[in-house]
């Protein structure tokens, strides 16, 4: 399985002493909302919202979104899993894309996906690097 993991975290707000992160922004569902509308912006894309799974334990709330995308360069599918996770006014959002292969060879499809997830999460005020 070939896989990208992006761990992303708010943008730091720059303060006399010391860089803080942003407080929350936006719920985690308006976010879920936010990255559907960006992905439907997409031309030649044909991602699909596939299911969530929302938690809540305590000031922890974690949001899981599962999509997909047919790529005709290999002529399969991609997944994109994007976790956010919100505890004490800290936002965080972790991307792992897999699949789009076609026998041995990906074409990069997988990356590709990962990166959709990351523009749209980049759009809203995230930060990242990939790991």
């Amino acid at each position: 399985m070939n896989e990208r993991f992006l761990e992303l975290s708010p943008r730091l707000e720059e303060t006399r002493d010391r860089q803080v992160p942003q407080t929350i922004k936006f719920e985690l569902d308006e976010i879920k909302n936010k990255i559907k509308e960006e992905f439907d912006k997409r031309k030649f894309s044909d991602v699909e919202f596939k299911d969530e799974i929302i938690r809540e334990l305590g000031d922890t709330k974690t949001l899981l979104l599962i999509f997909e995308n047919w790529f005709l360069r290999t002529g399969s599918y991609a997944s994109l899993v994007i976790m956010l996770s919100e505890y004490q006014g800290y936002q965080s959002a972790d991307i792992i894309a897999t699949g789009g292969k076609e026998a041995f060879f990906s074409f990069g499809a997988e990356g590709d996906f990962a990166k959709f997830g990351e523009d749209a999460l980049k759009n809203l005020g995230f930060q990242g690097k990939v790991r």
